[in-house]
Order: structure tokens, then sequence, then C-alpha cells
């Protein structure tokens, strides 16, 4: 059983990560806010919590058109995760593997959770990304039939 998997949704600004310590429950940690396209910053706040957690595995959400082709966001989520694996292995020694995971609706099923828990549009932009990636990493628990 996989534990310690932490997952990112990225945008422009913001940074949504959550994790499961267990394999089993998902927990969002952060919405982490950057100034637009400072994803050094994401990637430095990504090495802090790996450091705190002892994060075993990664998953970062690929967005893409409901066709399958890529957005522009696609090239950014891949630049990040190239640029994040590269400083992992600077700081660590270790060759780190990000697993890539579509992260299709999430946003949308992340707004509907919020709504259902009587948080509206307005108030949800702090939150939204955070909880997406709860929703992703669910998705991938389920995927590997741990939850």
């Amino acid at each position: 059983m996989k534990k310690n998997i932490l997952a990112l949704d990225l945008g422009r600004k913001t940074l949504g990560i959550s994790i499961s310590r267990s394999g089993i429950l998902v927990t969002p940690i952060d919405n982490f806010r950057f100034p637009f396209d400072r994803y050094d910053l994401a990637i430095e706040r990504v090495l802090q919590i790996m450091q705190i957690e002892k994060v075993e595995t990664i998953i970062l959400g690929l967005p893409k058109y409901k066709s399958g082709d890529h957005s522009e966001m696609t090239d950014i989520v891949l630049e990040f995760k190239n640029n994040l694996e590269e400083k992992i292995k600077q700081r660590t020694n270790i060759e780190y593997k990000i697993e890539l995971v579509d992260e299709q609706y999430s946003t949308k099923e992340a707004s509907n959770i919020l709504h259902m828990n009587n948080i509206n549009s307005k108030k949800q932009k702090k939150q939204i990304d955070c909880v997406a990636s709860t929703v992703i990493l669910e998705r991938y628990l389920q995927k590997l039939n741990q939850i």
C-alpha cells in the first residue's frame, strides 16, 4: 500500500496541495498562492512539505481539453514537473518520478463539494485548488484500489 502521497493541482497563481499519509484518507494541506507564473516559489513550497511529511509519491494533475488535446496549461504543468524533479534530485541526489494524473473536471467537482458545504463561489477562490487536489488524490487512490 502506498503511503505519504502528495497531490498537486497547479494553477497560474495557486498550488493546491493535499496528502494521504495512510494511503486511505486524504487531507488538504495548503492552497499556496504565489505571484503570477512564479512556479519556482511553488516548487520551494513542495520541497518544504516533502521534507516535513516524508513524501514517498507525488502526483500532479495534468490538465487537458475534453478531446484529450494539450492546452497551454498542460505545457506549464509538464515544465513544472520536470523542474520539480530536477530540484528534488539537486537537493536529495535521488531520481524522483512524479506521476501525472488526469485532472479533468476536478475543479468542477471541488466547486460542487464546496457548494454542498455552503461555501459560495466568491469564497471558494481561497480554497478551490486545495479541494481539487483532494479530488485528484481520491481518484488516484480509487484507481489503486486503496479506498
